[in-house]
Protein backbone atom coordinates (compact mmCIF):
# COMPACT_ATOMS: atom_id res chain seq x y z
CA UNK A 1 0.00 0.00 0.00
CA UNK A 2 1.19 3.47 -0.81
CA UNK A 3 0.34 6.35 1.51
CA UNK A 4 -0.38 9.79 0.10
CA UNK A 5 0.61 12.97 1.97
CA UNK A 6 -1.01 16.33 1.17
CA UNK A 7 1.95 18.12 2.69
CA UNK A 8 4.39 16.22 0.46
CA UNK A 9 2.31 17.02 -2.61
CA UNK A 10 2.28 20.71 -1.79
CA UNK A 11 6.06 20.71 -1.39
CA UNK A 12 6.61 18.96 -4.74
CA UNK A 13 4.16 21.27 -6.51
CA UNK A 14 5.74 24.35 -4.93
CA UNK A 15 9.23 23.24 -6.06
CA UNK A 16 7.97 22.52 -9.56
CA UNK A 17 6.28 25.95 -9.77
CA UNK A 18 9.40 27.79 -8.60
CA UNK A 19 11.49 25.93 -11.17
CA UNK A 20 9.08 26.87 -13.95
CA UNK A 21 9.12 30.56 -12.95
CA UNK A 22 12.94 30.55 -12.81
CA UNK A 23 13.26 28.94 -16.25
CA UNK A 24 10.75 31.37 -17.76
CA UNK A 25 12.60 34.34 -16.30
CA UNK A 26 15.87 33.11 -17.79
CA UNK A 27 14.24 32.78 -21.21
CA UNK A 28 12.84 36.32 -21.09
CA UNK A 29 16.21 37.73 -20.08
CA UNK A 30 17.96 35.86 -22.92
CA UNK A 31 15.49 37.18 -25.48
CA UNK A 32 15.87 40.72 -24.18
CA UNK A 33 19.66 40.55 -24.33
CA UNK A 34 19.91 39.01 -27.81
CA UNK A 35 19.05 42.13 -29.88
CA UNK A 36 21.47 44.26 -27.86
CA UNK A 37 24.31 41.83 -28.52
CA UNK A 38 23.57 41.71 -32.23
CA UNK A 39 23.15 45.45 -32.68
CA UNK A 40 25.85 47.25 -34.70
CA UNK A 41 27.85 50.01 -32.99
CA UNK A 42 26.42 53.48 -33.46
CA UNK A 43 27.71 55.12 -36.64
CA UNK A 44 29.07 51.85 -38.12
CA UNK A 45 28.32 51.27 -41.84
CA UNK A 46 26.27 48.29 -42.89
CA UNK A 47 28.05 45.53 -44.79
CA UNK A 48 28.81 46.45 -48.41
CA UNK A 49 29.37 43.39 -50.57
CA UNK A 50 30.43 45.37 -53.63
CA UNK A 51 30.61 48.91 -54.97
CA UNK A 52 27.62 49.57 -57.26
CA UNK A 53 27.83 51.25 -60.65
CA UNK A 54 26.01 54.34 -59.37
CA UNK A 55 28.88 55.03 -56.92
CA UNK A 56 31.40 55.42 -59.76
CA UNK A 57 31.88 58.11 -62.40
CA UNK A 58 29.43 57.75 -65.28
CA UNK A 59 29.82 58.51 -69.01
CA UNK A 60 27.59 61.56 -68.45
CA UNK A 61 30.29 62.93 -66.13
CA UNK A 62 32.97 62.35 -68.77
CA UNK A 63 31.39 63.96 -71.81
CA UNK A 64 29.90 60.66 -72.95
CA UNK A 65 33.15 58.68 -72.80
CA UNK A 66 32.76 55.15 -71.48
CA UNK A 67 34.47 53.63 -68.45
CA UNK A 68 35.73 50.06 -68.06
CA UNK A 69 37.14 47.93 -65.22
CA UNK A 70 40.76 48.77 -64.46
CA UNK A 71 43.21 45.90 -64.94
CA UNK A 72 44.96 44.71 -61.78
CA UNK A 73 48.35 45.87 -63.09
CA UNK A 74 47.20 49.41 -63.92
CA UNK A 75 48.78 51.54 -61.18
CA UNK A 76 48.04 49.20 -58.25
CA UNK A 77 49.83 51.70 -55.97
CA UNK A 78 46.84 54.03 -56.46
CA UNK A 79 44.38 51.58 -54.86
CA UNK A 80 44.56 53.36 -52.52
CA UNK A 81 47.76 55.44 -52.32
CA UNK A 82 49.75 54.29 -49.26
CA UNK A 83 53.22 55.81 -49.62
CA UNK A 84 56.14 55.91 -47.23
CA UNK A 85 54.67 54.36 -44.04
CA UNK A 86 52.61 51.38 -42.86
CA UNK A 87 48.87 52.12 -42.91
CA UNK A 88 46.98 50.54 -40.02
CA UNK A 89 43.71 51.56 -41.66
CA UNK A 90 44.31 48.89 -44.33
CA UNK A 91 42.91 46.27 -41.91
CA UNK A 92 39.58 48.12 -41.93
CA UNK A 93 39.20 48.33 -45.71
CA UNK A 94 36.27 46.39 -47.13
CA UNK A 95 34.71 46.35 -50.58
CA UNK A 96 36.52 48.28 -53.31
CA UNK A 97 36.44 48.86 -57.04
CA UNK A 98 38.55 50.51 -59.74
CA UNK A 99 37.64 51.76 -63.22
CA UNK A 100 39.49 53.52 -66.04
CA UNK A 101 38.54 55.88 -68.85
CA UNK A 102 40.33 57.32 -71.86
CA UNK A 103 39.54 61.02 -71.89
CA UNK A 104 40.38 63.52 -74.66
CA UNK A 105 42.39 66.56 -73.54
CA UNK A 106 43.74 67.84 -76.83
CA UNK A 107 44.07 67.22 -80.54
CA UNK A 108 47.23 65.11 -80.26
CA UNK A 109 46.58 62.48 -77.59
CA UNK A 110 44.13 61.68 -74.81
CA UNK A 111 44.83 60.94 -71.16
CA UNK A 112 43.93 58.02 -68.88
CA UNK A 113 41.82 58.46 -65.76
CA UNK A 114 41.75 55.91 -62.95
CA UNK A 115 39.07 56.01 -60.26
CA UNK A 116 39.18 53.88 -57.10
CA UNK A 117 36.48 53.70 -54.42
CA UNK A 118 36.70 51.73 -51.17
CA UNK A 119 34.48 51.40 -48.10
CA UNK A 120 36.06 51.18 -44.64
CA UNK A 121 34.81 49.88 -41.30
CA UNK A 122 34.96 51.45 -37.83
CA UNK A 123 36.29 54.89 -38.72
CA UNK A 124 38.88 53.48 -41.12
CA UNK A 125 38.24 56.04 -43.86
CA UNK A 126 39.02 58.99 -41.58
CA UNK A 127 42.03 57.13 -40.18
CA UNK A 128 43.37 56.44 -43.68
CA UNK A 129 43.15 60.08 -44.72
CA UNK A 130 45.00 61.18 -41.56
CA UNK A 131 47.73 58.59 -42.16
CA UNK A 132 48.13 59.67 -45.78
CA UNK A 133 48.33 63.36 -44.94
CA UNK A 134 50.89 62.79 -42.18
CA UNK A 135 53.04 60.59 -44.43
CA UNK A 136 53.15 62.98 -47.39
CA UNK A 137 53.51 66.11 -45.21
CA UNK A 138 56.87 64.99 -43.81
CA UNK A 139 59.68 67.26 -45.01
CA UNK A 140 57.36 68.69 -47.66
CA UNK A 141 56.90 65.32 -49.26
CA UNK A 142 58.13 61.74 -49.20
CA UNK A 143 59.80 59.29 -51.55
CA UNK A 144 58.76 55.68 -51.82
CA UNK A 145 59.79 53.04 -54.41
CA UNK A 146 61.23 55.69 -56.72
CA UNK A 147 58.16 57.96 -56.55
CA UNK A 148 58.23 61.41 -54.97
CA UNK A 149 54.95 62.41 -53.32
CA UNK A 150 53.86 65.91 -52.36
CA UNK A 151 50.66 67.68 -51.36
CA UNK A 152 49.61 70.25 -53.96
CA UNK A 153 46.45 71.46 -52.22
CA UNK A 154 43.97 70.64 -49.45
CA UNK A 155 40.20 70.95 -49.34
CA UNK A 156 39.59 70.63 -53.08
CA UNK A 157 36.35 68.69 -52.41
CA UNK A 158 35.42 69.76 -48.91
CA UNK A 159 37.73 69.66 -45.92
CA UNK A 160 38.31 65.89 -46.09
CA UNK A 161 40.30 65.93 -49.32
CA UNK A 162 43.81 66.30 -50.74
CA UNK A 163 45.36 66.91 -54.14
CA UNK A 164 48.64 65.01 -54.55
CA UNK A 165 51.36 65.06 -57.21
CA UNK A 166 53.55 62.00 -57.73
CA UNK A 167 56.72 62.28 -59.80
CA UNK A 168 58.72 59.35 -61.15
CA UNK A 169 61.37 58.84 -63.80
CA UNK A 170 60.11 56.78 -66.74
CA UNK A 171 62.02 55.44 -69.71
CA UNK A 172 61.01 55.49 -73.36
CA UNK A 173 62.83 54.50 -76.49
CA UNK A 174 66.26 52.94 -76.05
CA UNK A 175 68.05 55.50 -73.90
CA UNK A 176 65.64 58.33 -73.18
CA UNK A 177 63.89 59.08 -69.91
CA UNK A 178 61.85 61.87 -68.36
CA UNK A 179 60.13 62.77 -65.10
CA UNK A 180 56.42 61.98 -65.32
CA UNK A 181 53.88 63.56 -62.95
CA UNK A 182 50.56 61.99 -61.94
CA UNK A 183 47.90 64.07 -60.22
CA UNK A 184 45.67 62.40 -57.64
CA UNK A 185 42.62 63.60 -55.73
CA UNK A 186 41.88 61.69 -52.51
CA UNK A 187 38.69 62.46 -50.60
CA UNK A 188 36.49 60.98 -47.91
CA UNK A 189 32.71 60.89 -48.03
CA UNK A 190 31.25 59.17 -44.99
CA UNK A 191 32.81 55.70 -44.69
CA UNK A 192 34.12 55.73 -48.29
CA UNK A 193 37.41 56.88 -49.79
CA UNK A 194 37.48 58.17 -53.38
CA UNK A 195 40.69 58.31 -55.41
CA UNK A 196 40.73 59.98 -58.82
CA UNK A 197 44.00 60.06 -60.75
CA UNK A 198 45.04 61.36 -64.14
CA UNK A 199 47.98 59.15 -65.06
CA UNK A 200 48.60 60.73 -68.45
CA UNK A 201 49.12 58.91 -71.73
CA UNK A 202 52.12 56.57 -71.85
CA UNK A 203 55.04 58.69 -70.55
CA UNK A 204 53.07 61.97 -70.63
CA UNK A 205 52.00 63.87 -67.52
CA UNK A 206 48.58 63.93 -65.96
CA UNK A 207 46.53 67.11 -65.82
CA UNK A 208 45.96 68.91 -62.53
CA UNK A 209 43.06 71.02 -63.82
CA UNK A 210 41.18 67.95 -65.06
CA UNK A 211 41.48 66.21 -61.69
CA UNK A 212 40.22 69.34 -59.94
CA UNK A 213 37.22 69.50 -62.30
CA UNK A 214 36.20 65.85 -62.05
CA UNK A 215 36.92 65.13 -58.37
CA UNK A 216 33.69 66.79 -57.10
CA UNK A 217 31.66 64.64 -59.50
CA UNK A 218 33.40 61.48 -58.32
CA UNK A 219 32.79 62.31 -54.65
CA UNK A 220 29.13 63.14 -55.34
CA UNK A 221 28.67 59.73 -56.98
CA UNK A 222 30.35 57.88 -54.12
CA UNK A 223 28.25 59.70 -51.52
CA UNK A 224 25.53 57.06 -52.03
CA UNK A 225 27.79 54.78 -49.92
CA UNK A 226 27.57 57.01 -46.82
Amino acid sequence: MFSHSKEGSHIVLRRWSLGLVFATALGVLSLAAAPAAAAAPAGAPGPVANIPDVAMLQPADLGGHETSPADDDLRPWLRPPQPCVAYRSAAKRGADRAIRAVYPVGDVRPTVLVEYVAVYRAGGAAQYLRELQRAVSRCRGCTDEGRSWRIVDRGIVGRHSLLLAVSETVSYGDTSSRVKTTYIAVARTGHAIVVLADIGWEVGDGHEALVRDLAPLAVARASVLR
